[in-house]
């Protein structure tokens, strides 16, 4: 029961940001996908293999710095390799298989699709596509168990984060159809191809996009939480020219994000690399129905200048800063970054996701700062 009350409070905490309103606490966040298992001394092998374990140990983790944050920006639920090739339509390498046991995932991206599979996505549709090129990055078994583990667990990892008072912010993800194809065709072929073939391009993405509209609002029906992980790397202002981002990037993120916020859901906008270019173009989105969510290369100030009265912000701290800076650093780095980005509409978590090789005595710090400056605020 007690729990349970200080669920509801974060919760409350959560979306009262969320909707840009005044709040008691600037609300943090945990993400550490790889630091868990290595702060908690459990193998990268174990932890990509047992989607059970991956569970166990982030809580363990969550617990052991303290049980103080607010929620956790996405579910470890199902096997990182299949999440991974989902999005990156590539293979991945698995430490315990193809890498030493506690070495990091690494993506094997690789031209993979053909041009000729631009004809197939625009015939027959993303979905039809995607379930006949799995195969080529994904053994079908390890396809099939993680969907069955997701569809006997989702809703149980639901409810342990919530029995031990933790919010997931989001509950599943998709992204664009620009981040899938990057990935299959390669990024080097990609890039050629728009400008090689830009109407094919272009058809194959509108033939994409209800598709993986569907899977954020499926992935929000089955976990029960209202809120989607929208990712975007490739696709951020610094790797295009306007022209080509107007053409092939912002329309899809406008059409799935409006398309989640009709439907009640949030959309958790990750975007990793520089996005500080077209930052103004981000508030024809619905407004307070989206969190920014940022990794250290935008300019978070330049985000809340532009966007404070449109969406709530989620960032920043450096990856580089939580594995080789000290804790004074980590620590004058999320005060200032309450003082100037918070305290309305700002949740507070590591930028991308904490690295593998953060050092305890940072995340630490993190913490610590967060619940400082978040109630000074």
């Amino acid at each position: 029961m007690a729990n349970e009350i200080l669920y509801r409070e974060r919760l409350a905490r959560i979306r009262r940001t969320i909707e840009l309103q005044p709040v008691d606490r600037i609300p943090f966040v945990f993400m550490g996908t790889a630091f868990a298992p290595r702060y908690m001394g459990v193998s990268m092998a174990e932890f990509c293999a047992d989607p059970n374990l991956r569970v166990d140990v982030t809580l363990a983790a969550m617990d052991r710095l303290g049980g103080e944050f607010d929620g956790i920006n996405s579910l470890p639920a199902g096997r990182i390799a299949v999440a991974l090739s989902l999005a990156w339509l590539s293979r991945i390498a698995v430490p315990g298989r193809d890498l030493p046991d506690d070495s990091l995932w690494q993506v094997d991206e690789a031209e993979v699709m053909t041009v000729d599979d631009y004809d197939t996505i625009i015939e027959r549709g993303w979905l039809a596509f995607l379930m006949e090129y799995l195969p080529r990055v994904l053994e079908p078994a390890e396809f099939q168990a993680n969907a069955t583990w997701m569809g006997s667990n989702l809703t149980g990892v639901v409810e342990r984060f919530r029995d031990r008072g933790y919010v997931p912010v989001s509950g599943g993800g998709t992204t664009i159809p620009f981040e899938c194809l990057c990935g299959g065709r390669s990024m080097e072929e990609f890039f050629l191809d728009l400008h090689r073939i830009p109407d094919k391009v272009k058809a194959a993405l509108d033939a994409m996009q209800p598709g993986l509209i569907e899977i954020g609002l499926d992935a929000a029906r089955r976990s029960g939480v209202p809120a989607v992980w929208v990712g975007g790397w490739r696709a951020a202002s610094s790797m295009l020219s306007p022209k080509m981002w107007n053409e092939f990037v912002f329309p899809y993120y406008l059409e799935m994000v409006t398309r989640l916020a009709e439907n009640d859901i949030v959309s958790v906008l990750h975007f990793d690399h520089n996005w500080t270019r077209d930052l103004s173009r981000l508030r024809e989105l619905p407004a307070r129905r989206c969190i920014l969510n940022l990794d250290g290369w935008t300019d978070i100030r330049r985000a809340k200048e532009i966007l404070g009265d449109q969406m709530a912000i989620m960032g920043d701290v450096p990856a580089p800063l939580l594995s080789t800076g000290t804790p004074d650093r980590v620590y004058a780095y999320v005060r200032d970054l309450a003082r100037d980005v918070g305290p309305t509409g700002l949740i507070l978590c590591p930028g991308c996701d904490a690295p593998i090789d953060a050092k305890p005595e940072n995340m630490q710090a993190f913490v610590a700062a967060s619940l400082d400056f978040g109630r000074a605020a």
